[in-house]
């Protein structure tokens, strides 16, 4: 009967030391996984910050581009206007050497239209 008992106290005292062994085992490896885990939450941290400042970047750029646009369509409008009054003027009949203005004259205009369109884009910059 001793013989026994000691055998099943030598079977549960090395059940017991294999249960330790692979208690420490897991916990080794699910420190690892947290470790890994937290490496990955960092690393996604960090995309997240990166795509944030891309399109603050991309929101930057959208900016002075749209003012471009609508710059160049004003300056289109004008510029058809312009036209528009040349044609008319070529239509009508002249009456009389009147001279013009220099400030009424179409290069006038047409230089400040230019000039104010480059004003605005430098002064934008």
């Amino acid at each position: 009967m001793n013989k026994l008992l000691v055998a099943k106290d030598d079977e549960t005292t090395n059940l017991k030391d294999e249960l330790r062994t692979l208690s420490n085992h897991w916990k080794l490896k699910s420190e690892e996984m947290e470790s890994e885990l937290e490496k990955q939450r960092s690393g996604d941290h960090e995309l997240r910050k990166r795509v944030l400042q891309l399109e603050f970047c991309l929101q930057e750029a959208k900016s002075p581009t749209k003012r471009l646009q609508k710059m160049a369509e004003c300056r289109d409008k004008t510029i058809k206007e312009l036209k528009d009054q040349i044609s008319a003027k070529q239509a009508a009949p002249a009456i009389g050497a009147e001279k013009k203005h220099f400030l009424e004259s179409l290069s006038f205009k047409i230089f400040v239209v230019s000039m104010s369109t480059l004003m605005l884009v430098f002064s934008k910059w």
